[in-house]
């Protein structure tokens, strides 16, 4: 499996390398795995957005003990980090760093949850496939095609017939998500391109993320709000925000980008908005309309096509 881990001698070459038979499945259980978590990631920073935790609480607790407990991994890499171009060392650290978590955060003052996990996890894989194309020349395959259409579809359904019945800036946080979602597909295509071993690439975001953070606190840029809440609270937060998306995720979804390419990835990660509304409707009481239920459809049986999972015939 070490070739799915370090970097190729063509950048191209290894942005094209997809792997097979039982590979490929655990690619698929990983990707399916990074979904879930990002879903509960969702949920925990809508919570946060209605406490005292600021933003940058959220994502120190994001980046900071992946920084810590991943500097190891990421020291070991060094020498292969050196190899890896500039540009994509940028994407990596600024596509899934700070300006993606400042976005996200912002977007859900504005928005539900449902709206943020259509619009960020669901409009990543059409930024991923149109950077595909464009960039590496990628072709895009009949069931791959279909399947993108579809949840482009599901995102539009869901997007205004859920604005027609809504008022306030919703908007706001609607065309907040979209740029969160397109730093996101930056972040994935670097990291596919660097093919860096995954705790290592997430102890560089940790890293990097968490230098900018205290930058912008000792500026006065951004403020804390630690010491207003409960340790219930906070202790769930940094399960979610630390141990969760910041470590495993940091995991689950390089590894999955390594086995399955950036776009398949990306497609199954599609799946997110399907569970966080599921998880918003218990958690934080938010109901799901018939406009939601058609986009999720749709969006799911896109995941499905786009992904690979299933074949049909060209």
């Amino acid at each position: 499996m070490s070739e799915l881990t370090h970097p190729q001698p063509s950048p191209e070459s290894s942005y094209r390398h997809i792997a097979t038979g039982t590979a490929f499945k655990v690619g698929l259980l990983a990707a399916f795995i990074t979904a879930c978590i990002w879903a509960s990631w969702l949920v925990s920073v809508k919570m946060g957005s209605q406490s005292a935790l600021t933003t940058f609480d959220l994502a120190l607790m994001r980046y900071g003990i992946p920084a810590l407990v991943l500097f190891p991994f990421l020291f070991r890499s060094r020498r292969l980090l050196i190899k890896v171009p500039k540009w994509t060392l940028l994407g990596i650290t600024l596509g899934a760093g700070v300006p993606f978590f400042f976005l996200s955060s912002a977007g859900m003052h504005f928005a539900p949850v449902s709206h943020a996990g259509l619009l960020i996890p669901g409009m990543f894989p059409l930024f991923v496939s149109a950077i595909a194309v464009l960039v590496f020349k990628e072709r895009l395959s009949r069931p791959r095609f279909i399947g993108l259409m579809l949840i482009l579809i599901g995102v539009v359904a869901l997007v205004v017939l859920s604005m027609l019945s809504l008022s306030g800036d919703v908007w706001k946080g609607d065309l907040l998500f979209i740029g969160a979602s397109f730093f996101w597909a930056v972040y994935t295509i670097s990291l596919r391109v660097a093919g860096l071993p995954p705790l290592a690439a997430t102890g560089l975001l940790g890293l990097v993320s968490t230098v900018i953070l205290f930058m912008l606190l000792v500026t006065g840029v951004v403020s804390s709000g630690m010491n207003q809440v409960s340790f219930s609270e906070l202790a769930g937060q940094f399960f979610v925000q630390s141990l969760l998306v910041g470590l495993l995720t940091g995991f689950s979804y390089g590894y999955a980008i390594n086995l399955l390419g950036a776009e398949r990835t990306a497609a199954m990660g599609a799946l997110t908005p399907v569970l966080a509304s599921l998880l918003a409707i218990p958690l934080l009481h938010e109901a799901i309309g018939f406009a939601a239920i058609l986009g999720l459809c749709f969006v799911s049986v896109g995941v499905v096509l786009a992904s690979g999972i299933v074949k049909i015939s060209r």
